[in-house]
């Protein structure tokens, strides 16, 4: 996901991503960003990522870049005016508790008020859970907030959300 917004915001210096999870997003930001800020509800998922660091190539706690947050991410972007060139949500699916309300319209537009003018917003969401209503619900909010949508499906069981306030030419930079 974090690889995506540097594709989708060339030039991009500072990230948000909303959830630590495993990890992987974290360890993927690529070397451009000079920022990153995560926002982590859980402080046992921080603790199993410490605990099993010597299983990873390279442990993104230790990336001198990366400030841990740990606070729900709507809450964290409350006490905030700092602004984002990327923020990637990768929050549990919307049925979860303290995640359900990442994925609604004030979240969403939470998210749009700390980007910057030419930011990039991306959305995880796991196939398997996802009916046409939730799909329909979901892209009609992203575009109800922003103004460009991409959906992307990069592999069978994962869709990623692209959104931004300014048009994007995602596959012809690519090309």
């Amino acid at each position: 996901l974090s690889p995506i917004t540097a594709i989708a915001r060339p030039g991009a210096e500072t990230m948000l991503i909303v959830g630590y999870g495993g990890g992987v997003v974290v360890e993927g930001v690529p070397p451009s960003f000079r920022s990153v800020d995560v926002i982590e509800l859980e402080p046992l998922v921080i603790e199993a990522n410490r605990a099993t660091r010597q299983l990873r190539k390279r442990d993104p706690l230790t990336d001198p870049r990366v400030t841990i947050i740990t606070n729900d991410a709507r809450g964290a972007l409350s006490l905030t005016s700092k602004k984002y060139d990327a923020i990637v949500s990768q929050p549990s699916h919307p049925w979860t508790a303290g995640a359900s309300h990442l994925y609604t319209r004030e979240f969403m537009q939470l998210a749009r008020d700390h980007m910057t003018d030419n930011g990039v917003f991306v959305q995880w969401m796991n196939v398997a859970f996802l009916d046409e209503r939730l799909l329909r619900s979901l892209s009609a909010t992203l575009l109800d907030v922003f103004d460009e949508l991409r959906v992307y499906r990069p592999d069978p069981a994962t869709l990623v959300f692209v959104a931004a306030t300014k048009p994007r030419d995602i596959e012809r930079q690519m090309a």
